[in-house]
């Protein structure tokens, strides 16, 4: 089965079929477009690509859905398909240009066309639902530009599809938008001027409208091993088939562990990849992150792919990754007791990391900090310095007093009439196998801007 002609009405253009090696996805089997990044996300392929000329971008994604048995008629299953997949997650009512084709081998292809706009982009969406055989299976197009129009051309000229292979899903299901999971039940803040887009099977938060630049997935919960960090590392593998770690030793992967702003247990895998292309030439590259997020028998699950074609700034202001992590909640999940004393935890040297400047918190035993920084005291302790710290009775002083109520650090400098409080977590984390450190994240407001920031510390070893 080709479904090549409802590109041919639609596109009008014909392109001549090109040798190439043949990739198989459940009961399909195609040749994908060369050079296109793929990823296989909760059981969905996704095959993209952009290009960017005279400051104008053209960008594709191809969408396969595995395919499911129906006994319903082409035309019911298309409006299904098109209600579930684009109607309701995008919020449109635009009535699309529909086709149908009966293929030589007896199958029946209804496909719709119609332009979008979502955040000020415009594109051409084209949803193609192949059915027959008692199964249907969807392709979904997103193109923007013409750039893209003969290799899509030829992806669906070497689509072909088994009529005698069983279809991946059960009888008679229908597409429902959030499928069995109710979405509700994620509540998170985007990103600034991100774009969201929502299938049954994700929701995909991306840096671009076009696909390029970072990228959140967020799935449906799935069943856990029991073990967050080999749930982690299992999925990261799963995300990076093919690809490569850009660096080795403590540098390699980085593994995280801690509780979330709710007081949810999670584990989130870290590192810097990469992949040749097929020209064997240049690589793609990107800093992928796995989290997981305890529900009990199962996890919520997230991926972050940064570094993607554009220019990052996820890490370096916190209204992007890091104001998502920490608003990221679960509805009707609660959190186990955490008898955890902050208290005994804090005590000691803590070095921010992932900044220009370098700064460290001391916390002492006996209720005194002190900050040594750009604006801070530029002395410290020394000898006997973690011994000493412990001691609760000590006559170390540093440069104010410090006290923790629940996730709150009040700091109260010397000679101050008002104190500070400023919201903290801890993490630890492992570099690349080398054992593993704490790390004290705390979230501030910036008195320049009056902006939230937050500042990573990792504790330093006793000296």
């Amino acid at each position: 089965m080709k479904p090549k002609c409802f590109l041919l009405a639609i596109l009008m253009i014909i392109v001549a079929p090109v040798a190439a090696q043949t990739y198989k996805f459940d009961i399909a089997s195609f040749i994908p477009p060369k050079g296109w990044q793929r990823v296989d996300s909760n059981g969905v392929l996704l095959l993209h690509d952009y290009r960017t000329q005279n400051n104008l971008t053209s960008f594709c994604q191809i969408m396969v859905f595995p395919s499911r048995a129906s006994s319903n008629n082409p035309q019911n299953n298309f409006n299904d398909e098109w209600k579930a997949r684009i109607a309701q997650p995008l919020n449109t009512s635009v009535k699309p240009m529909v086709t149908t084709e009966k293929t030589p081998d007896g199958w029946t292809v209804v496909s719709g066309m119609a332009n979008l706009t979502q955040q000020g982009i415009t594109y051409t969406c084209i949803l193609s639902v192949i059915s027959g055989f008692g199964k249907v299976m969807t392709i979904m197009v997103n193109l923007a530009g013409q750039d893209y129009v003969a290799e899509v051309e030829k992806f669906m000229n070497s689509f072909e599809l088994d009529s005698k292979a069983t279809a991946a899903t059960g009888n008679d299901a229908k597409p429902s938008p959030g499928g069995a999971f109710n979405w509700s039940n994620y509540s998170f803040i985007m990103p600034d001027k991100w774009t969201v887009s929502k299938t049954n099977q994700y929701t995909l938060l991306s840096q671009s409208p076009a696909g390029e630049g970072c990228l959140i997935t967020i799935f449906p919960p799935q069943p856990s091993s029991g073990n967050l960090e080999t749930d982690a590392r299992s999925l990261f593998n799963q995300m990076y088939p093919g690809w490569k770690f850009r660096n080795t030793g403590e540098k390699q992967y980085r593994i995280l562990k801690g509780y979330t702003t709710q007081g949810l247990e999670y584990c989130m895998m870290e590192g810097d990849m990469h992949k040749m292309r097929p020209d064997g030439y240049y690589y793609d590259y990107e800093d992928g992150a796995v989290w997981v997020i305890s529900m009990g028998k199962q996890v919520a699950i997230v991926t972050g792919r940064h570094n993607r074609l554009l220019s990052c700034y996820c890490h370096h202001y916190y209204e992007n990754w890091r104001r998502f992590f920490n608003s990221f909640t679960v509805k009707n999940q609660l959190p186990p007791k955490n008898t955890e004393d902050a208290s005994k935890r804090i005590i000691g040297g803590w070095m921010a990391i992932g900044g220009m400047a370098l700064t460290e918190y001391i916390f002492a035993a006996n209720g005194n900090y002190q900050f040594i920084g750009a604006y801070g005291t530029t002395s410290k302790v020394t000898e006997g310095y973690n011994d000493y710290l412990q001691i609760k009775t000590s006559a170390w002083k540093g440069d104010g007093t410090y006290s923790i109520r629940g996730n709150q650090i009040i700091f109260k400098k010397y000679g101050s009439q008002t104190a500070d409080q400023v919201r903290f977590r801890f993490e630890k984390v492992n570099h690349g196998g080398t054992g593993w450190k704490d790390r004290l994240y705390m979230l501030q407001v910036s008195v320049a801007d009056g902006k939230e920031f937050e500042v990573c510390y990792e504790k330093q070893s006793p000296r």
